[in-house]
């Protein structure tokens, strides 16, 4: 089933058209997903790693969106020393781990996967992200997650969650383009590559501690400040979840983190070089851990939708955890 949102309505021939919308809107996903076998809804809450919070156990015992299921982004993942070697969190899973943990939740290639998690936008982008990453397309993130779904008047369940059938995953394969490591990102050099860094500006600066007591603050090389929350609508007493904001106002933040309408289109026209190279400079969105990087990788799909113009992305999947981590690593501190 097809839950259109009005931008993926309006979006423009010379982008491929997705099979189903990037966000699903609580009102949309209030009338489309119940009983409807072809969509699975998936919980990917997260919690900071400074919470007290579980949110396996508050999947659990409830509130949740009836039939969810939980994909718990801490545990589909890499977690091999050999390919992650600094036992880094969440990283992006093996196809053969994601095939596995789809089919134990009753997911085919052909199931449209909604990923929400409870507190607005913060966990369902990265959720999105590491689908689309291993080659599963039919996914939506619920804007606003399950705050906006109850806000809605859509019914929730709680207590023991229901039984589902499994299925076999027979799908899947890595999307290299969408992810970038700790040598990618040494790599890059002067107008090279540009690293949207999704932190607070405190702790890219370098004056704010890191949640993660033994790492230093401050930012990489060839790299800007563009905190999440600049993508998202906050939370207050008449909207009480974080959502997104329209796709003219995150194209608007897009534009002013790489400095200017000049910069975006030479961004999105690149051609070969003087030499005849083929030139391809993208946005690396990185954080902390992998996670919030996502929001603002989807906020450049979003806007990449309504202009009918790829926008080049990628994610940094250690992100600042990996990069200052490594004693080896350039770190820079003050605005740049």
């Amino acid at each position: 089933m097809r839950l259109p949102t009005p931008f993926a309505r309006r979006m423009m021939s010379s982008l491929p058209k997705p099979s189903v919308p990037l966000l699903i809107s609580a009102k949309e996903a209030v009338a489309g997903l119940p009983n409807k076998r072809d969509i699975v809804a998936l919980d990917v809450t997260w919690h900071m790693p400074n919470s007290p919070r579980s949110a396996t156990k508050e999947f659990e015992s409830g509130p949740r969106i009836p039939g969810a299921r939980r994909f718990d982004l801490d545990e589909i993942a890499d977690r091999n020393p050999s390919t992650n070697p600094l036992t880094l969190h969440h990283m992006l899973p093996t196809v053969e781990t994601f095939r596995e943990a789809a089919g134990r939740l009753g997911i085919t290639p052909h199931t449209h996967v909604v990923v929400y998690d409870s507190s607005g936008i913060l966990s369902s982008p990265r959720g999105l992200w590491t689908f689309k990453a291993l080659g599963h397309d039919k996914v939506s993130v619920l804007d606003g997650g399950l705050p906006a779904w109850i806000d809605e008047g859509g019914d929730v369940e709680e207590g023991a969650p229901q039984p589902f059938k499994p299925a076999t995953y027979d799908g899947g394969v890595l999307n290299k383009d969408m992810v970038k490591s700790y040598e990618d990102i040494v790599a890059i050099k002067d107008d090279g590559d540009l690293v949207l860094d999704a932190r607070s500006h405190g702790r890219f600066t370098g004056v704010e501690p890191e949640p993660r007591p033994w790492l230093s603050s401050g930012h990489m090389p060839h790299s800007c400040s563009v905190p999440f929350g600049e993508f998202l609508i906050p939370s207050s007493e008449g909207h009480p979840y974080t959502s997104y904001k329209p796709p003219k106002e995150l194209k608007e933040v897009l534009v002013r983190a790489v400095g200017g309408e000049k910069a975006w289109e030479a961004l999105l026209n690149q051609g070969p070089d003087a030499a005849g190279a083929a030139v391809e400079r993208k946005l690396i969105f990185s954080c902390g851990s992998g996670m919030t990087a996502c929001v603002g990788w989807l906020a450049a799909q979003i806007v990449a939708q309504e202009d009918g113009r790829a926008v080049p992305t990628a994610v940094y999947d250690e992100s600042w955890t990996g990069y200052a981590t490594r004693p080896e690593s350039k770190i820079e501190m003050g605005d740049v």
